[in-house]
């Protein structure tokens, strides 16, 4: 019997699964506690210890596995998104490199008033909303204007 072969025990197989023992994969401590998600974990709800991305920690855990599938199917646009961060906030550049990923989709390409930075944050609000994490598909997000009276 070689170990290709050999039964595992009911110990081994519980801790290949909880990620310990020498199965020779090891398990981000930084990932998301979801299973298979492929997102940092970063918010800890309720003190538990298990981070979860921004994603899983908006639904309950029975909507996790959708999610996951979710993110997997939309990791493109995570790649659009820094894209359009790396390429400087100089207006020019990031919102060319914003119309021309979004040429199919034009409705997510950004409006003349938006920030980078509103728009980056518009683009992983939309992120959320198609991977099943958010309700509502957010509009384009506007700078607030400027408060009359307000000193310079």
């Amino acid at each position: 019997m070689n170990a290709a072969t050999k039964p595992r025990s009911a110990r081994k197989i519980a801790e290949e699964a909880a990620g310990f023992g020498s199965s020779g994969t090891a398990v981000d401590p930084r990932a998301c506690a979801a299973n298979g998600c492929p997102q940092l974990g970063s918010i800890d709800l309720g003190g538990s210890g298990r981070f979860l991305c921004a994603c899983h920690a908006m639904v309950p855990s029975d909507r996790w596995p959708t999610v996951t599938q979710g993110i997997r199917d939309y990791a493109w646009m995570l790649a659009i998104i820094r894209d359009v961060k790396a390429a400087g906030s100089r207006d020019l550049q990031w919102r060319k490199a914003a119309m021309l990923a979004w040429a199919v989709e034009p409705e997510m390409a950004p409006h003349e008033q938006e920030t980078q930075a509103l728009y980056v944050a518009r683009l992983l609000q939309d992120f959320e909303h198609r991977v099943g994490a958010r309700a509502t598909k957010p509009q384009p997000l506007l700078p607030r204007p400027a408060m009359q009276g307000a000193a310079a």
